[in-house]
């Protein structure tokens, strides 16, 4: 898997993670954040390599299907496009109201 896939799955863990089960969420940290290979975290785990990569696979289908259906990502990143265009003091006052200040 190439660095920018593995960046899209990090990303979609960020939002959609907790709906994951504890094991999916354990094997993509092994294998996205710690990235291990397929064979190291069966060994971690006790697994089969084929059950990771079985598990990577739906973890990664479920997430990618939330974000089809609800859109976070594509929404927080329309908003992010937008803020880029302001200018600094508007953008400033965007952010704090966003934030709660």
């Amino acid at each position: 898997m190439d660095i920018d896939r593995r960046i899209e799955i990090a990303i979609l863990v960020k939002y959609y993670g907790n709906l994951l089960t504890n094991k999916q969420r354990e094997i993509i940290n092994m294998y996205v954040d710690n990235n291990l290979s397929f064979h190291e975290v069966s060994i971690e785990l006790n697994i089969s390599r084929q059950a990771v990569k079985d598990a990577l696979d739906k973890a990664v289908s479920t997430m990618e299907n939330y974000e089809n259906k609800l859109k976070f990502i594509a929404r927080d990143n329309k908003i992010k496009d937008v803020l880029n265009e302001l200018d600094e003091k508007t953008k400033t006052k965007i952010l704090a109201f966003l934030e709660g200040n």
